[in-house]
């Protein structure tokens, strides 16, 4: 499960100081947010060697940022130097919704994990120091307690609402329970989601610049 990528370090770990928050969960459909070409990126996750489908991931993006991404694409075919224009106009994004849909269960210990590859490849992308690594890393089982028996479950969804001052992460179970919901306002929380997704060597960089690219 190593297509799970750098996003598992935003999804609902980064900073212990979390709130709980309130309100109805972030929504895809926000009315701040883009609609049209150029504002949603979709992929599938799959597991690495048996092509094993995971998640469906969309992210959708703010309207000026929309107008960025149209104007870079200007009617070009994707392309590595087309990704290299795109990728800094997602991470740069002030506002933007991202969630993860599981489609297939995943248990607790396998994703924390992942969490813990994944946050010792954003330390050594620079992403992140070495003491917060160490430190999630021992808080995981804490943080995680209310999915300890539970785990992730089909139709799932883990979702993070990126504004410019703060970070808000819902995970909603298929049949729409809220099973967590923390917002964070610590300085930096909100950029490193978008950065795990978009990072040169992030598993789902390539997969959501293409999807957001029309099709010749």
């Amino acid at each position: 499960m190593k297509h799970l990528s750098l996003v598992a370090i935003a999804s609902l770990c980064l900073f212990a100081s979390a709130a709980r928050a309130d309100g109805p969960p972030p929504s895809l459909n926000a009315p701040d947010l883009g609609q049209g070409p150029y504002s949603l990126m979709h992929m599938r996750l799959q597991k690495t060697l048996l092509k094993i489908n995971v998640a469906d991931i969309d992210v959708r993006v703010d309207k000026p940022t929309q107008a960025k991404f149209a104007q870079a694409v200007g009617g070009q075919p994707y392309s590595e130097a087309l990704d290299y224009r795109l990728a800094p106009i997602a991470i740069g994004a002030p506002r933007a919704v991202v969630q993860m849909q599981f489609v297939r269960d995943v248990p607790l210990n396998r994703w924390m994990g992942v969490v813990r590859d994944n946050l010792e490849q954003a330390r050594d992308a620079g992403l992140i120091t070495r003491d917060v690594e160490r430190r999630v890393s021992e808080a995981l089982p804490n943080w995680f307690a209310p999915l300890k028996d539970r785990g992730y479950q089909k139709g799932d969804r883990v979702v993070y609402s990126v504004t410019p001052d703060a970070l808000r992460t819902v995970v909603v179970s298929a049949g729409g329970q809220v099973l967590l919901d923390m917002t964070e306002h610590e300085a930096g929380a909100r950029g490193v989601v978008l950065a795990s997704y978009f990072a040169p060597k992030s598993d789902t960089r390539e997969a959501l610049l293409r999807s957001l690219v029309p099709s010749k």
